[in-house]
């Protein structure tokens, strides 16, 4: 029987739920819903989690239908109640910087995001830090899930959410981020569809101005996907696309024709995941399909994964960036 234990609004644990389908999305999207017996008398505000794992979260909404024997409800998980807030630097400031071990950074950013009344951080060293790491107020990742995820990843760190009934609390806390791919997945430990593809190798950027007097850049990506201003791929190889960003100066556009190369260079492979993990992998371990008939590697990292629980058992699914973006 999955245990999934629910609490009031204060954190009190009431009991478990006996009865219980529906399923916990994080990474992406940070979302559950539940259907489960309307005799529970859960509301708006209760919380739900799977002891000492990352599925649980806050309900926020209620589908009641009066004929059925059974409600569904729903709410940000623990992922999604940091992806709620933004680290916002104090007034004045363009950035928010901390320094230091990173359990004890964690628990800095909870207080500061208002969220200590139902997380908190690991009280043990992480063996992990960082110096002068700022979270930007112009950033479009402002989010906390975003924004801490980046700060440990910097760091060669992962996030990990568990919820522990003798804390009553979400504990969060920075452990190695794994690589996979030192192990060799080659299709014996893990089955993975591998896609390999000629992405666009030419950007022609257009800036500001009009007619002969606008301003022009040409990038040029070479057969690893590397950037730079010379051509190395020509004729029946060269894949060419105009980008328009026309309020951006030379230095400007050459910043943001680079950048949109690099996205269009990250679809020149990918690959997914086949089948249930059993949980193996966590959000943004480091994971990787080999084809050693093809000679074809793709590297890339976990993106979301979902647990789906029913009264008697928990599957999971897991998925890449390259599947999710």
């Amino acid at each position: 029987m999955v245990g999934i234990t629910y609490a009031d609004p204060y954190g009190r644990e009431i009991g478990f739920i006996d009865k219980v389908s529906g399923d916990f999305t994080i990474g992406t999207e940070n979302t559950f819903q539940l259907s489960i017996p309307s005799s529970y008398g859960i509301g708006r505000g209760y919380y739900v989690m799977i002891d000492g794992t990352e599925y649980g979260g806050m309900v926020d909404a209620m589908e009641i239908d009066t004929s059925q024997e059974f409600v569904t409800i729903s709410g940000p998980t623990w992922h999604g109640l940091l992806a709620a807030q933004l680290v916002k630097p104090d007034a004045g400031s363009t950035y928010h910087t901390v320094s230091g071990e990173l359990n004890a950074v964690l628990q800095s950013l909870i207080e500061r995001i208002g969220l200590s009344e139902r997380m908190m951080a690991s009280s043990a060293p992480s063996g992990f830090s960082v110096s002068n790491y700022s979270f930007s107020r112009i950033s479009t990742q402002m989010d906390a899930y975003t924004g801490i995820r980046e700060m440990l990843k910097s760091a060669g760190a992962k996030l990990r959410i568990e919820y522990s009934s003798a804390e009553r609390k979400a504990v969060l806390s920075a452990i190695e981020r794994a690589d996979h791919t030192k192990d060799g997945l080659d299709g014996e430990r893990a089955d993975f569809v591998i896609r390999q593809t000629r992405p666009v190798n030419h950007l022609h950027c257009l800036g500001i101005g009009e007619g002969a007097s606008r301003t022009t850049l040409d990038l040029y990506a070479d057969a690893e996907g590397n950037i730079s201003k010379t051509q190395t791929i020509f004729g029946m190889h060269h894949r060419e696309e105009a980008f328009e960003n026309s309020s951006s100066d030379a230095a400007d556009l050459e910043e943001s024709g680079i950048e949109h190369l690099k996205e269009l260079q990250e679809a020149m492979s990918s690959c997914a995941l086949v089948g249930a993990d059993e949980g193996t992998y966590d959000i943004d371990d480091i994971v990787g399909g080999t084809s050693l008939e093809h000679g074809v590697t793709v590297v890339t990292s976990v993106a979301q994964k979902i647990a789906t629980v029913s009264s008697d058992q928990i599957a999971f699914e897991t998925k890449t960036a390259q599947e999710v973006s």
